[in-house]
């Protein structure tokens, strides 16, 4: 099996990019199953229902969040609804939405869980190590892969999500930063692992934003509404292939279209 997770997507404009080439990325090398996250894909306000479905149309099988997702109230009637949109799982109970789903890839019952990292976070969530050891024992029997993206920002906090979860999720990687990490790996007990997949949106700039707008706002601590870069769209991501008879990930590579 191939499984494509793909970082952040920053901007409208990046989910209209991916409904324009997701499917044909997908065909062409292969994919058995896609998951975007999508929480900023409103423009730092979350992501509004129409851009979800937008998603979901471009190629999406699942589409993660993180510490953005409830920020757009519009949507919660639809994270609510939605069997493949997820909100981080380590939330309150009572917060729309849900944290994990399972759903078919290829033929397989494949778990996918959304969390969010606690370390230099403006939201402060459950533990997300015990967060994620009760939905694996609740689902114990019910799934035959799962995929973890961790929403964090402190590199270590994700590092250490890969080895406590290495053998029991057989693909976790981290989402958040916007940057792709160069530590694409199989741990020792056969997960797939990378601390970031990097971002879908506009290059050119601070993370997806205009770079002359983000250095006025460290420089000078003075709030100013940030706007896309204006580079061209790109999409980042990493493709992981799964041995389904043993359940081991043979590879991790990193790819941007």
């Amino acid at each position: 099996m191939k499984i494509l997770a793909l970082g952040d997507v920053t901007s409208p404009s990046a989910a209209e990019y991916l409904s324009n080439t997701l499917w044909d990325f997908r065909r062409k090398n292969k994919i058995d199953f896609v998951v975007v996250n999508g929480e900023n894909a409103s423009f730092i306000t979350g992501a509004s229902p129409d851009i979800l479905k937008k998603l979901i149309s471009a190629g999406a099988d699942a589409v993660t969040g993180g510490n953005h997702t409830l920020a757009n109230q519009a949507s919660y009637k639809f994270l609510e609804e939605s069997a493949c949109c997820l909100r981080p799982v380590n939330y309150p109970a009572d917060v729309p939405g849900k944290g994990y789903t399972i759903l078919d890839a290829a033929g397989y019952r494949l778990m996918v869980i959304n969390a969010l990292g606690c370390v230099n976070m403006p939201v402060y969530p459950d533990n997300p190590f015990y967060s994620i050891e009760r939905v694996l024992k609740r689902e114990e029997g019910k799934y035959d892969f799962s995929i973890l993206d961790f929403h964090a920002e402190a590199t270590g906090e994700k590092l250490a999500m890969g080895y406590a979860f290495d053998g029991r999720i057989n693909i976790i990687y981290g989402t958040h930063t916007h940057i792709p990490t160069a530590d694409e790996q199989v741990l020792p007990k056969g997960s797939g692992y990378i601390t970031d997949i990097g971002m879908c949106g506009e290059s050119g700039g601070v993370l997806g934003m205009d770079s002359s707008i983000v250095v006025e706002r460290m420089r000078l601590g003075i709030p100013k509404r940030f706007s896309a870069a204006s580079g061209a769209v790109r999409a980042q991501g990493a493709v992981f292939t799964l041995d389904a008879g043993t359940g081991r990930v043979t590879e991790v590579h990193r790819v941007v279209f």
